[in-house]
């Protein structure tokens, strides 16, 4: 055999096994960490950590999960899967509202639809919080509002789109829960924009964990 075609075969061979290592790698990097599911408290506790590129420019995403598409504009990156999320609260016997559609999400500043389902308290804690922060306290609003967090479902549109969406800050047809206080339509409109408070929050990177309690 040609020693070109030899010596090409190799580099072949090599760029295979290299791009093989690099796949598996990432996928290891991006492997979801487990969350804690507390059936008698009716609770998840999730792990993630601050963005604090939020401090200073707007999102409407609280908290998504780190490989998903919109991994990176979220106050809080998620580092536990979203779709896994939503099974367990399945399994504390939250019920999905499924009632916002995407159609939904082109809606004007005053006809916008609000999620609904099973109602959620959301806290955040981290070494030195000194307990238990509302969700609502680490996040700034230019119209701000109390924080009603509802398990949107949107199960099938998760899986379709990838966004990793797991908390959204205003109703949303693909994120796992959402806050229904503000409709459809919110952030297109710039009816509020949102922020992470870094006057509550701590450092940028710093490990959090997010609790998202069954209402009584």
């Amino acid at each position: 055999m040609n020693k070109k075609v030899l010596a090409s075969a190799a580099v072949v061979v090599v760029l295979a096994a290299g791009l093989f290592a690099w796949n598996s790698a990432k996928k290891s990097e991006s492997k979801a960490l487990p969350m804690e599911i507390n059936k008698e408290a009716r609770e998840i506790v999730m792990p993630a950590e601050v963005n604090g590129k939020y401090f200073n420019e707007p999102t409407r995403h609280g908290v998504v999960f780190l490989t998903g598409s919109n991994g990176e504009k979220s106050v809080l990156r998620g580092l536990s899967d979203e779709k896994e999320f939503h099974a367990a609260l399945i399994s504390l016997g939250a019920v999905p509202g499924d009632n916002v559609k995407l159609a939904d999400m082109k809606a004007g500043p005053n006809d916008g639809k609000s999620v609904e389902g099973t109602k959620l308290n959301v806290f955040v804690k981290w070494d030195g919080s000194n307990g238990e922060i509302p969700f609502n306290d680490i996040i700034k609003s230019t119209n701000p509002r109390p924080m009603d967090v509802r398990f949107g479902g949107n199960l099938e549109a998760a899986k379709k789109a990838n966004t990793g969406c797991i908390l959204c800050l205003d109703s949303c047809a693909v994120g796992i829960t959402s806050n229904s206080s503000y409709p459809t339509g919110t952030t297109q409109n710039k009816v509020s924009e949102f922020y992470g408070n870094k006057d509550v929050l701590p450092a940028d990177g710093t490990r959090v964990s997010v609790i998202f309690r069954i209402a009584e």
